[in-house]
């Protein structure tokens, strides 16, 4: 377990950049996938620049249902990799970065439980130092030699059979390590808030039920909202306060929420914990998503998560000629993109069939709606605003997208992947944030 020997505990793909490692490859092979990609700059106000490569085009497997993706380094080779499951062929794969516009896929196993797959995330379950792969259902036990044997089968354990939409990792009892916490459902007999203890065999706490929430945690709804220096946790319309390793009573409390009327999965968002004002206060970001007409919205923590003032971010712009509207802004992150020392925010619309047969509830997206990349610039300080910058239309779309720094270079860049394609293919995409 050379491999697993060389890595930290914890693996945070937003806060740690890692030098890049490139790896020689047969020229053959390198002309081929060179073939299958296409890189696309955008030059975009105030410096920002990125530039999209394809992972791959096509995905295996011709049905819909991508299961989210797990970003870190797998192979301990100093950049970000990424793992993600397909429905239709009930295998879960990783995609290996040689470079920006080439990327190795290796299986990692299969599992006819990955019919349900869609939460995942990266996370050291076993606390070997080596990142595994956790889905709603299995996690992924990283072999520990990828270095040398990248397609090394992974062995796969079962922790749960629910089929949760939101899978995230975070520590909830306070000992330094990484749990995993699954939310959401179709109904309320089987929504549940929980997490499973990576240092108890994966032992599940529930934390609240019955709220019927499609979902509401990933891709981090967690963080410390009342200062106490534990984690706490955020659905839509409540946040649950930590009683301090995890164990105990959860209270629940309010903050502003405003649900879409007749959404097409109901209530769904997703959301993260972050400090945007720099008062010393977390603040919580949350977007509408699984619906057309969605919104972002910055909820700011104005008394240790009592008090709290609700800015609704504006909706980005609509190009002459293009279909007005929002879709479903499934992915969102909060990150320094431009570099300039506080906390912006990105989100974006997901790549989805239009579905209209849903009346009376609202079609995913208006027929012909072009989905947009957005970031919502801080101009920092106690009383920030933000500047609206799209910096993608079109496909592909977003699902569930990882922010890291995928090429080492100190920046923050994102991945996603497509859940259900409007466009010919399933695909996987890397943005490369170029700005200056």
């Amino acid at each position: 377990m050379e491999l697993c020997q060389t890595l930290t505990g914890v693996v945070d793909p937003i806060n740690n950049v890692w030098e890049v490692v490139m790896n020689s490859l047969s020229t053959s092979f390198l002309i081929l996938a060179l073939a299958l990609t296409s890189p696309i700059a955008c030059a975009l106000p105030r410096g920002m620049k990125w530039t999209h490569f394809t992972i791959t085009d096509p995905l295996p497997g011709s049905g819909y249902g991508t299961g989210s993706i797990g970003l870190a380094d797998y192979d301990g080779d100093g950049d970000l990799d990424i793992a993600l499951s397909r429905r239709s062929e009930l295998t879960a794969y990783w995609y290996e970065r040689k470079s920006d516009s080439l990327w190795i896929r290796h299986d990692m196993g299969s599992s006819k439980h990955l019919a349900r797959a869609l939460g995942a995330d990266a996370v050291d379950v076993d606390r070997d130092g080596c990142v595994d792969f956790a889905i709603n259902n299995l996690w992924f036990k990283n072999p520990g030699n990828l270095d040398r044997s990248p397609d090394t089968p992974w062995p796969i354990r079962q922790y749960d059979s629910g089929g949760y939409h939101d899978v995230i990792a975070g520590d909830i009892d306070g000992d330094g390590y990484q749990d995993i916490l699954t939310y959401g459902a179709h109904s309320k007999k089987h929504d549940v808030l929980a997490f499973f203890d990576t240092s108890r065999d994966l032992q599940r706490v529930v934390i609240g039920s019955g709220f019927g929430h499609h979902g509401g945690i990933a891709p981090r709804g967690i963080g410390d909202l009342d200062g106490d220096g534990d984690n706490d946790l955020v659905v839509p319309a409540y946040w649950f306060e930590n009683p301090g390793n995890g164990r105990g009573k959860w209270d629940r409390h309010e903050y502003p929420y405003k649900p879409i009327p007749h959404a097409t999965y109901g209530i769904s968002t997703r959301s993260w914990i972050a400090d945007l004002d720099r008062d010393g206060q977390n603040d919580i970001i949350y977007s509408d998503c699984d619906t057309g007409y969605s919104h972002v919205y910055w909820c700011r923590n104005t008394g240790g998560g009592q008090s709290w003032t609700l800015e609704m971010l504006p909706d980005p712009p609509t190009r002459a000629g293009d279909v007005p509207g929002t879709g479903s802004f499934h992915s969102l992150g909060v990150a320094d993109f431009d570099k300039d020392g506080d906390l912006d925010i990105f989100a974006g619309e997901q790549e989805d069939a239009t579905m209209t047969d849903r009346e009376p509830l609202l079609p995913m997206k208006r027929p012909g709606l072009k989905e947009r990349g957005v970031i919502w610039l801080n101009s920092g300080g106690k009383a920030p605003t933000f500047t609206t910058v799209v910096i993608h239309v079109d496909n592909p779309g977003w699902h569930d997208a990882r922010l890291g720094d995928v090429d080492g270079d100190g920046d923050i860049d994102l991945v996603s992947k497509v859940w259900n394609k409007d466009g010919d293919h399933y695909h996987a995409d890397y943005w490369r944030n170029d700005t200056k």
